[in-house]
């Protein structure tokens, strides 16, 4: 691609609308490369709040969509949204710890030695084993 500029902002403007804020869909439109768009949004808070705002609209349709098939019975969509939504429910394929409040551990590392039943002490400051390790 040969390196052109953006006409002008308005016209930056209707192409991000047109393209629901994909902005290499507006590089494209233009004949740029995709990090010319970027650094003319990220340098213009307007153009970064319209391509915000139209990505969040576009989020607000996909779910619509979303929802639409599960309505329908779509039992892969059903099962993404509770995994996606409701893993406070327990609806997750992987195991999350919470904590129920926020506490401080205080660590103090020492030094570590090795026995010859492949197993590790590890030691506190005052060289008093406080840990056996399995290797």
């Amino acid at each position: 691609m040969s390196r052109k500029k953006i006409p002008s902002k308005q016209a930056l403007i209707e192409a991000l609308r047109e393209a629901d804020g994909n902005q290499a869909s507006v590089a494209r439109k233009f004949n740029c490369h995709r990090s010319l768009v970027w650094q003319y949004v990220d340098n213009d808070p307007e153009l970064r709040a319209l391509t915000d705002e139209l990505t969040e609209v576009f989020i607000d349709e996909a779910e619509s969509q979303l929802y639409k098939h599960i309505r329908e019975g779509n039992i892969v969509a059903t099962i993404f949204f509770l995994k996606t939504k409701a893993r406070h429910r327990g609806y997750s394929e992987r195991l999350e710890l919470i904590p129920l409040r926020r506490q401080d551990i205080e660590v103090e590392l020492g030094a570590a030695i090795s026995d010859t039943t492949d197993q590790t002490e590890a030691l506190d400051g005052n060289g008093a084993a406080i840990a056996l390790l399995g290797q």
